[in-house]
């Protein structure tokens, strides 16, 4: 099996075991020691966990906001890296900071560009569309972002 191979298998194995059946304990065999998630949705300066551990909290924190089952959308191995598309659809039953549970349903998007190393994922870099999921539940008006571009003068 390529490289390639072996990195997309770890890809695919790693997001249906952690993500969709919440088998936090496969961090242990399939997150590198040293893994660091980069994620520019977070405020600046939050540092998460690294390593299994910080993946599996990372994980469960997760699971704990949302309940809807998470789906793959789309994979593209290159390499050392795999990017992932994926999207969730569910209701929001978890504080995240400080907006409390709305027991609405919402969909969330994000795009993942992943390095592995060794048949680990070793780094994250991730963008989480937290937007479009903030306007869904009304912390942020609809009409924030003008309909239409503005025409020049």
């Amino acid at each position: 099996m390529s490289n390639n191979e072996n990195n997309e298998t770890s890809a695919r194995r790693l997001f249906k075991e952690v993500w969709q059946d919440h088998n936090y304990q496969a961090t242990d065999e399939l997150v590198a020691k040293d893994y660091v998630l980069h994620d520019r949705s977070m405020p600046q300066g939050t540092e998460w966990a690294s390593g299994p551990d910080g993946y599996r909290l990372m994980a469960e924190m997760w699971h704990g906001f949302f309940d809807g089952p998470v789906e793959l959308d789309q994979l593209l191995p290159a390499g050392e890296f795999v990017v992932l598309r994926w999207s969730q659809t569910g209701k929001l039953v978890g504080e995240m900071g400080s907006i409390k549970p709305t027991d609405e349903e919402v969909t969330i998007t994000g795009i993942e560009i992943n390095r592995f190393k060794d048949g680990k994922i070793a780094e994250t870099w991730q963008e989480t569309g937290m937007i479009p999921m903030l306007t869904q539940i009304g912390v942020i008006p609809e009409d924030l972002f003008a309909p239409k571009m503005p025409a020049e003068n």
